[in-house]
């Protein structure tokens, strides 16, 4: 069979559970098909047959206990096999989901996950505000800031939604502010009007049209070992992690990895990783 075939949404999501399944838990049975997807004994075993042609090498049917196993050049062929795929398995996990990734986190070894909580708003707060960012209108709404003890009305062209890691903020240009700012969808006070007025563009943001690069690497003062290691934790290419980021989320990225100007001055063991190319992001105000 050519590989080069295009497969099937379902199909490609089952040969994607079989992946799943051999680099989580590192074996594989026709019945945990049968059981993700509500498919018959021939189908399961004729998509584990498709696997094999797809991805030579990757099982190896062990007889005794009657279940297929990850080889030992086993290669992702569907995924990555890495940390970020699992963890948004893990994420999803819920007892009484049905989705077949979900199902095999479940079967996971003991893990736990400890995070922030997330920043809860509106869902008609996201909906006004994706209307307003396709058809290019402005929007009107209350707006809690911590710079003022009460809401205020604003008036914003939004541009685009962004995620920091920590919470959802809105791109926007304010005409109360005169500029382009970020706000919160967590901090606004009822529900968006949409209004037919034409919003600013993006394209008079220059802050999100100008992309910079952003190097970090390891705290000079570890030592040579202890630098490796933090190079193999960040997945470190010639010593230097490189982000090419929009001027507008340089702040959010630089507070997410807790890196700025001043980390050579602070204990290597304690900073680890520091901002390399600070000179290069000076023009920025808001840089920590």
């Amino acid at each position: 069979m050519s590989n080069d075939k295009p497969l099937r949404w379902e199909v490609r999501q089952r040969l994607i559970l079989i992946e799943a399944r051999l680099i989580w838990s590192g074996w594989l049975t026709t019945q945990d098909l049968r059981g993700a997807f509500g498919i018959s004994r021939s189908q399961a075993s004729k998509d584990i047959a498709l696997y094999e042609d797809l991805a030579p090498g990757n099982l190896q049917y062990d007889l005794r206990v009657r279940r297929y196993h990850a080889s030992r050049s086993f290669r992702p062929r569907f995924l990555h096999g890495t940390s970020r795929e699992f963890l948004r398995a893990l994420r999803l996990f819920d007892p009484e989901s049905d989705h077949p990734l979900v199902t095999l986190a479940a079967e996971t070894a003991a893990v736990e996950l400890l995070e922030l909580p997330e920043r809860e708003f509106d869902v008609l707060t996201l909906q006004r505000v994706n209307t307003a960012i396709r058809e290019g209108l402005q929007i009107e709404v209350d707006y809690q800031s911590m710079r003022v003890p009460e809401p205020r009305p604003l008036r914003l062209s939004p541009t685009a939604l962004v995620h920091t890691g920590l919470r959802w903020h809105l791109r926007a240009h304010s005409a109360s502010h005169g500029r382009f700012i970020d706000l919160l969808l967590s901090r606004m006070r009822g529900v968006p009007v949409v209004l037919d007025d034409p919003a600013v563009s993006v394209d008079d943001d220059w802050e999100w049209k100008t992309i910079v690069p952003v190097r970090i690497g390891a705290h000079p003062g570890l030592s040579a070992h202890q630098q490796a290691v933090i190079e193999t934790d960040y997945n470190m290419q010639g010593g230097v992690l490189e982000r090419r980021l929009r001027v507008a989320l340089v702040p959010y990225y630089l507070r997410l990895m807790n890196v700025g100007r001043d980390d050579r001055q602070r204990p290597p063991e304690q900073q680890q990783i520091i901002l390399l190319n600070p000179e290069d992001l000076s023009d920025l105000d808001r840089l920590a």
